[in-house]
């Protein structure tokens, strides 16, 4: 019977021992792996769970702030309507930093002022409607901002995962078959000398005998 690997092993009880503390210390780091992937899991679904609510809410905003759109289109007038909102500026900003998740950088964006300032629109404009649009801009932005912030981590934890499970798999199906390969084949060495060295003193010791009989 062959053994992958056992040609680089010298069959010594040095080695052995050695194989054996090294078994111990891999089959330790397999349990840390897995740990982690399990922590990792639990990560992941929250993020899902996270991503799924703000999205759901975003829609929710969104869709309300059309219909008010609309809405104030109907009373104001298409025309009146692009005049007041041709003056609202740009000042959507983003920020972005990095956090950290069980040793998982994750990018953060956090919008600034993710919305029209409260004095953009003149408040002599015929609809109200305007108003209240601009206001369900604003919780639209605030939960796209957790949206996308829920997003990112999720493809960034399951990156991790798979990084994890990748390492999980060399420990399980390489690197623990291989020693535990090594292991068997130096006790087959030690146990096949050791039977060498039984019968060898075997025949020395009849040798002896029949050297006292004769």
């Amino acid at each position: 019977m062959s053994f992958p690997g056992s040609r680089k092993v010298l069959p010594t009880k040095i080695n052995l021992i050695r194989l054996k503390q090294r078994k111990k210390i891999v089959e330790r780091i397999r349990k840390l792996l897995e740990d982690k992937r399990d922590i990792l899991l639990i990560y992941l679904r929250k993020a899902i769970a996270d991503y799924q609510k703000y999205y759901e809410e975003y829609s929710k905003h969104l869709e309300m702030a059309y219909e008010y759109l609309i809405l104030a289109e109907v009373q104001s007038g298409s025309l009146n309507l692009k005049q007041e909102v041709m003056y609202i500026p740009e000042t959507l900003r983003a920020q972005i930093f990095l956090r950290t998740a069980f040793g998982v950088k994750i990018p953060v964006i956090e919008f600034k002022e993710a919305g029209a300032p409260a004095k953009a629109i003149s408040p002599l404009h015929v609809s109200p409607y305007l108003d209240k649009a601009v206001k369900e801009v604003e919780e639209a932005m605030k939960y796209l901002n957790k949206a996308i912030n829920a997003e990112m981590s999720m493809y960034r934890i399951m990156n991790e995962l798979r990084r994890t499970q990748r390492l999980i798999n060399a420990v399980k199906y390489s690197v623990l078959p291989e020693i535990e390969s090594s292991i068997k084949f130096i006790k087959r060495a030690l146990d096949d000398h050791q039977r060498e060295e039984f019968v060898r003193l075997k025949l020395i010791r009849k040798k002896l005998q029949q050297r006292r009989v004769a």
